[in-house]
């Protein structure tokens, strides 16, 4: 599995450990609430809400310099769009492992 990536945060706060903890923190609760949506569109077979919702979390997922799994989640919002759930496990699991992240890891 891919691992998130602080390294651009790091950078736009030029050492600034207060940026970086208020961005951080905006980030995953803002990726928490998403995830919130997410899962009660698909419990409610929302699918294409889902799928809106997918490319929301894209940005966090770029953000956290995670490649893969942003290409992944690019094939989850499209096979969410015609009604499936074919990536659906890994995407959570993607969404699970940058929720795990803390401030403090060090890339």
């Amino acid at each position: 599995m891919e691992t998130p990536s602080l390294r651009y945060l790091k950078e736009l706060s030029s050492g600034n450990k207060n940026f970086e903890l208020k961005i951080f923190k905006l980030l995953l609760d803002e990726l928490q609430k998403e995830y919130t949506e997410y899962q009660t569109a698909i419990s409610d077979k929302k699918y294409y809400l889902a799928s809106e919702i997918v490319h929301k979390m894209m940005h966090k997922i770029a953000f956290f310099q995670m490649r893969k799994s942003l290409l992944l989640a690019e094939k989850h919002e499209l096979a969410l769009m015609s009604g499936t759930l074919k990536y659906q496990s890994e995407f959570q699991e993607t969404i699970c492992n940058i929720l795990k992240l803390t401030p403090e890891q060090d890339d």
